[in-house]
């Protein structure tokens, strides 16, 4: 079952890591537009749209991975006096009532988003901005599917730690084994 956890979380392991590649380049392209337009008055509606298309689908290629490391925002007012047996239990039940059903209704409707603005030929409003606008749009539909798979990853690893006989099984997170 290990084993199968670790396949489902490759995909979005792999994408977090290109998701910082993106931010190295968004970062050189922000300095491009910053030194041009301070010293060449040359500011372009095409770089600050190439900007926030970058931080964006960064951000989407990082969910999966960062729920694999638990990395994600969690209000723990109670959970953290629970025993690692109700831990797990918790966890299971959350991915499976509330996680994968939320994150799927989210797919669905973020895939026709992306279809609309396809089928539309939608571009930027600005007149010199970026064409294809479905393309930034598909890292919504990307994004969900990479944490579906990490959620799938939890859950075996989860699922895992409650069939182990030991007193304390282990963390279904990544970084904590």
């Amino acid at each position: 079952m290990l084993k199968l956890a670790h396949a489902f979380a490759i995909l979005p392991r792999h994408a977090h890591a290109f998701g910082g590649w993106l931010l190295f380049l968004l970062a050189l392209v922000i300095g491009y537009d910053v030194v041009g337009r301070k010293f060449f008055d040359t500011g372009s509606t095409l770089l600050q749209e190439v900007q926030w298309h970058l931080h964006g689908a960064a951000l989407m290629l990082g969910f999966g991975a960062t729920y694999l490391r638990d990395a994600h925002v969690r209000v723990d007012l109670l959970r953290e006096g629970f025993r690692p047996r109700t831990k797990l239990w918790l966890e299971a039940a959350g991915i499976v009532v509330f996680l994968i059903p939320y994150i799927g209704f989210l797919f669905y409707f973020s895939i026709d988003f992306a279809h609309r603005a396809w089928i539309s030929g939608e571009g930027s409003v600005g007149g010199g901005g970026l064409s294809h606008r479905w393309v930034i749009k598909s890292f919504l539909g990307i994004g969900f599917a990479l944490l579906v798979l990490a959620a799938i990853s939890v859950l075996l690893r989860c699922i895992h730690g409650l069939r182990s006989p030991s007193v304390a099984p282990p963390s279904p997170f990544l970084d904590e084994q």
